[in-house]
């Protein structure tokens, strides 16, 4: 923070004097002083006077140079932050400046994106009636571009940094199926992907983990899966420009997966069968009708929302009732969770089986759901009472310890 803050004690109706004191950062003999009642407030001002002085610093400094525009930033942004991230981030941040950022502020020089200007396009993107997802999501690549126009001195502060009037995400909850609602919505999907949904919602595996399993990752002879990646991004989406990239699991470790007997015989046909993406080990399980890399946005664009909406043009009535019309592909994740619970598995269980990083994520996300299990550990608890007061005392009974009166 430029400048410092110092607390000069207090006032006579108690409250702090805090004194925020600011040198200019090119001339130590320009100072200025100014007191404040809050700590807070004496910070912004010191960062306010400091931004207003490089403002003017970088006006002065670059009158002479071409101002950079906002896509060679993002250029620059690219190359050097890009590193790190994982294929599906890039994916997501490439895909937010090819439909957002980019058109709209491509050619704008860096200088020209104040905090007013900022301020209006995300007001702007709310009223058109983009999702507050979407919105908090161009905000944060936003945020990361104009950090490195920071880094490189073309800006004197990030004018998205604290920004206010974002609309808030709503937290979708979990919807959870039971097996009469998964076999409805699982027959009503085309066969080539029925396996798919049926391994969802009684696996919890991801997405992106179905997409990536090979064949010679299903052991049928022991009845598990080995779920050792997960497909990332497909067709240069992280921005490689290359084919599909595949990575480790979320957590980055291998799990198995033990399957229920009448997914192994689904399995069996379903692997026996013409599969298009081919017979080999390393061929993949869920593929494309066309034998190529699974595609999940198409997928839950061609498939999944007709059959459980239903389309009227396609002829396909709708799998569920209206109201599971919103249900995410995701949320049979969640009624794997569920199911497992129903069945008295232990926490510790759920969450090797979907993968969690720790056991508080699983609680933290299904812990409300063993509270329906309380009833039922009640009445097994007062079942054992009974049946050993039921039972003779000579067999109830412990014998007494002898006592020693030596």
């Amino acid at each position: 923070m430029p400048g410092h803050v110092r607390n000069r004690g207090k006032r006579a109706d108690g409250t702090t004097k805090w004194q925020a004191r600011w040198s200019h950062p090119a001339n130590n003999a320009v100072r200025k002083d100014k007191q404040f009642r809050d700590k807070d407030v004496a910070r912004r001002w010191l960062v306010r006077i400091d931004a207003e002085a490089h403002g003017a610093m970088f006006s002065t400094a670059t009158n002479a140079e071409r101002p950079r525009p906002f896509k060679e930033v993002v250029g620059v942004w690219k190359e050097t932050c890009w590193t790190g991230l994982a294929p599906s981030t890039k994916a997501r941040y490439g895909q937010v400046l090819r439909t957002y950022l980019e058109p709209e502020f491509g050619s704008t020089p860096i200088t020209e994106l104040t905090r007013e200007v900022c301020r209006r396009y995300f007001a702007r993107l709310t009223r058109d009636g983009k999702a507050p997802g979407t919105v908090r999501k161009v905000h944060t690549v936003l945020l990361a571009v104009l950090s490195e126009a920071v880094e490189l001195d073309l800006l004197p502060a990030n004018p998205c940094t604290r920004m206010r009037g974002l609309p808030a995400v709503r937290t979708e909850e979990p919807v959870f199926l039971n097996a009469d609602q998964i076999r409805a919505l699982a027959e009503a999907t085309p066969e080539h992907f029925r396996l798919l949904v049926y391994m969802a919602a009684y696996t919890g595996l991801r997405a992106g983990e179905l997409a990536g399993l090979r064949r010679k990752d299903v052991d049928l002879l022991r009845g598990v899966l080995h779920v050792r990646q997960a497909l990332k991004a497909v067709d240069g989406e992280d921005g490689s420009g290359g084919g599909p990239v595949f990575g480790g699991t979320k957590t980055g470790k291998v799990r198995t997966v033990t399957l229920p007997r009448f997914l192994r015989a689904m399995f069996t046909d379903h692997l026996a069968g013409p599969v298009p993406g081919g017979v080999g080990q390393d061929a993949l399980v869920f593929t494309s009708p066309e034998g190529g890399v699974y595609r999940h946005s198409l997928f839950m664009q061609r498939v999944w929302r007709p059959v459980i909406k239903g389309d009227k043009k396609r002829k396909i009535k709708a799998a569920l009732p209206a109201e599971l019309h919103s249900l995410r592909f995701h949320d049979l994740r969640h009624t794997a969770a569920s199911m497992l619970i129903a069945q008295g598995a232990h926490p510790k269980i759920i969450q090797e089986r979907l993968g969690h990083s720790s056991i508080t994520t699983t609680m933290n996300r299904y812990g409300h759901l063993f509270d329906g299990l309380d009833a039922t550990l009640i009445d097994g608890l007062d079942a054992a009472h009974d049946a050993a007061a039921a039972l003779p005392d000579n067999v109830t009974r412990l014998p007494k310890a002898e006592v020693s009166h030596s």
